[in-house]
């Protein structure tokens, strides 16, 4: 069965993660669903940029921060784990089901973050209050969008 897990850029700063030859960018505060995987590989590089990261006097927010990037056992460093819990949250469910239950999962998922999406749609459908906080809808990824592209353009487009 495949897990899921809220990825969630918890930084200040835009966060843009690649997996599989395709980047995906989170504004501050934005989370998703996803597979446990994918949260874990994109919360392990956001938690080694904030490690590095400057305040405005130009030093680092955690000192020594270069010392625990992508640490072999991250036990040991407490700041590490508790920015990774920060970004990467898992879903806790039963390991139950069997093998078509991996799709169903991936379904779920991919309700869930068109669910929020929506829910954001709704808010802006009607103007803003400019003296309000604004809301940005951040992009609607179509992933299979950028699957044809094998080194030439499609003709069909040019």
């Amino acid at each position: 069965m495949i897990k899921t897990a809220l990825f969630t850029n918890f930084t200040d700063k835009e966060f843009i993660g690649w997996w599989n030859g395709k980047s995906r960018k989170y504004t501050p505060g934005q989370h998703e669903y996803m597979t446990i995987e994918l949260a874990r590989h994109f919360a392990g590089h956001l938690v080694n940029q904030e490690l590095l990261s400057k305040d405005a006097k130009g030093n680092l927010k955690y000192p020594n921060g270069e010392k625990m990037l992508s640490p072999k056992e991250p036990e040991q460093f407490p700041i590490y784990i508790e920015l990774f819990k920060k970004a990467c949250q898992p879903e806790e469910t039963e390991d139950i089901g069997d093998a078509t239950d991996d799709i169903n999962t991936i379904i779920e998922t991919t309700q869930k973050n068109r669910a929020e999406r929506s829910k954001l749609k709704e808010q802006t459908a009607t103007p803003q209050d400019p003296n309000q906080p604004q809301i940005v809808l951040p992009p609607d990824f179509n992933e299979e969008e950028g699957e044809k592209f094998a080194g030439t353009p499609d003709e069909s487009k040019v």
